[in-house]
């Protein structure tokens, strides 16, 4: 059944009209005009020959020569608006349609979109949706979703589609983890690899296996952990894409998986670091390597504690160093470097080459004024201009007593016309 239509949305017929109107099926005249339903039947068959004859063009109503609007416009953005006397709600139905919507164009089910809704309504509490575009809010909440029913949508995918900041997204998602206390799990890159590997139009399906194999050595390897997944699947479908024949370049994998070509070469960079990088094909399929790489931070480490062992001079090998010496600042370093440099260690030929005689340093006094004679000119005028006459300060009267205080003020200078100040002389009197 369907919902009745406001009298004032209904268009209504020139009677004229309505009466030489047949029915489309049998031809008869006798034709319900639809006053009740808003629907035009034919009494004689059933057919309906026009349905739910509404308008949606603005009216206006003449009032004193002035042309007014009809109805009132409410923003999508308000969550409450005043019609006529009363203030109601509006936004719970469109919040759900946009978040439908959004949902819709990047694939994801209806599912998806009650549960982001339920995220934007807890976030409702928290006001962490005043001040900013509904949008943004929207896409923090499908985002929460898609992480934590591991589906392969990136922040990135959101600001392309809405014409957004990503970056504006992804603090308005941080506010609402935080708030919320929502626990988010990390990102498997695995879960892009198939979305990327079909954009790039690849058909062999062994390089999707090699990429997978990648991304499991890769989190072994201590590459995974606080990189984004797609430039972690852009250098892994790069090294698959060139070991089956079916290459695909650097700048090509970078646009498809949206990041820049510099970033990808840095996670091959990171790859062949690794011991993974000295296998060949049939290898590494077979073997499996149970030896782990360090850490970014403990490889860090270890080069500076190298690096200070070649400063020093020491006869020691570096790879003699220890991981636990990496950890740990090496304070035997410094308390045997020597900070004790005199003045006698210096030659004085050489310190005597640095000393201008008197007739040098007048002629590099010339040179100098000649060089910057019109700003010493405009620097002494600016100067001049801008000085200012001291006044000289009236020396600080002491008072024993108020009454003294108070005399003193009446005879300087009267503060008012509404005050005697001759009674107020002769009050201590």
């Amino acid at each position: 059944v369907s919902a009745p239509v406001p009298e004032d949305k209904i268009i209504r017929r020139n009677p004229s009209v309505m009466d030489v109107q047949k029915c489309k099926t049998c031809g008869s005249t006798d034709i319900d005009d639809g006053h009740s339903t808003s629907n035009i039947c034919c009494r004689k068959c059933g057919t309906l020959n026009e349905e739910l004859f509404i308008t949606s063009s603005l009216n206006f109503t003449e009032n004193n020569g002035s042309s007014q609007l009809n109805g009132q416009f409410v923003r999508i953005t308000d969550t409450y608006a005043k019609v006529g006397g009363n203030i109601i709600r509006t936004t719970n139905l469109q919040i759900q349609n946009q978040i439908k919507n959004i949902c819709g164009s990047l694939g994801l089910s209806d599912e998806v979109a009650q549960s982001a809704y339920r995220w934007y309504k807890l976030s409702l509490q928290g006001n962490l949706t005043r001040g900013r575009n509904i949008l943004y809010t929207l896409s923090a909440c499908i985002y929460i979703v898609c992480r934590q029913e591991k589906t392969p949508h990136l922040l990135i995918d959101f600001a392309q589609l809405l014409d957004l900041d990503v970056f504006k997204i992804g603090n308005i998602f941080m506010r609402i983890v935080v708030f919320l206390n929502v626990k988010v799990p990390l990102i498997d890159p695995s879960l892009f690899l198939h979305r990327f590997f079909s954009k790039l139009k690849l058909k062999n399906g062994k390089i999707l296996l090699f990429a997978m194999r990648l991304i499991s050595r890769m989190k072994r390897d201590w590459i995974v952990v606080g990189r984004r997944p797609n430039n972690l699947c852009g250098a892994a479908l790069v090294t698959a894409s060139r070991v089956y024949a079916e290459e695909r370049s650097v700048l090509e994998v970078a646009k498809a998986v949206k990041v820049s070509p510099h970033t990808i070469n840095i996670r091959l960079k990171e790859m062949c670091d690794t011991q993974s990088a000295n296998l060949t094909v049939n290898d590494f399929f077979n073997v499996w390597l149970e030896k782990e790489e360090d850490p970014p931070i403990s490889k860090y480490k270890l080069k500076m504690v190298d690096d200070k062992t070649i400063e020093s001079g020491m006869l020691t090998p570096t790879s003699d160093v220890s991981e636990k010496d990496a950890l740990v600042f090496d304070e035997q370093f410094l308390a045997t470097y020597d900070h004790n440099d005199t003045e006698d260690s210096i030659d004085s030929e050489e310190l005597e080459c640095f000393i201008l005689t008197k007739e040098e340093a007048k002629q590099k006094e010339k040179v100098w004024d000649a060089m910057y004679d019109g700003f010493l000119r405009e620097r002494a005028v600016r100067g001049s201009t801008r000085r200012k006459e001291h006044k000289k300060r009236k020396p600080r009267v002491v008072y024993e007593t108020v009454e003294d205080a108070l005399k003193g003020v009446i005879k300087e200078k009267k503060m008012t016309n509404k005050i005697n100040y001759e009674a107020l002389k002769g009050l201590f009197d």
